[in-house]
């Protein structure tokens, strides 16, 4: 199964990797986005989108992040990444990247595999997670393992 879902409640040491945003293409201006926009993520990083279909800004990482807090986001309520990612895509070099709920790797996550995407959480699998709740949701990511 390519992509599952976890509940932890024990926190991990924090280890910040790094973050990058920059804007959707000019086609995504309206924030509707396209899948095709997920094709832009650069080998090596996970990349998010403010809204669904890789709408919006997006960002991305390469390493473990504890506390989406760290990294703004102007189109974000928070101001931060914080519960502010609709969609995912990863591109990773070696291995599949967790998303989780809560700060420092708790709470409930999603796994990704390398070179899979998730244009809308509350779609269907295997486009999405059917998982509606998860939108908006993410407060930390880890790599390889869910933590």
């Amino acid at each position: 199964m390519r992509k599952k879902i976890g509940v932890a409640a024990a926190s991990s040491a924090l280890l910040l990797g790094g973050l990058a945003t920059a804007p959707a293409s000019a086609g995504d201006s309206s924030g509707g986005g396209s899948e095709a926009a997920a094709i832009t993520c650069a080998a090596g990083d996970t990349c998010f989108w403010v809204h669904i279909n890789y709408g919006g800004n997006r960002g991305r990482v390469a390493g473990n992040n504890g506390d989406f807090r760290d990294f703004p986001q102007g189109q974000c309520a928070s101001g931060t990444w914080n519960d502010c990612v609709s969609s995912i895509a990863n591109r990773g070099r070696e291995c599949t990247v967790y998303f989780w709920t809560g700060f420092n790797y708790t709470g409930r996550y999603h796994s990704l595999s390398r070179n899979d995407e998730v244009p809308n959480f509350a779609a269907a699998p295997p486009v999405g997670y059917n998982d509606p709740a998860f939108n908006d949701a993410i407060s930390s990511n880890h790599w390889c393992s869910p933590r």
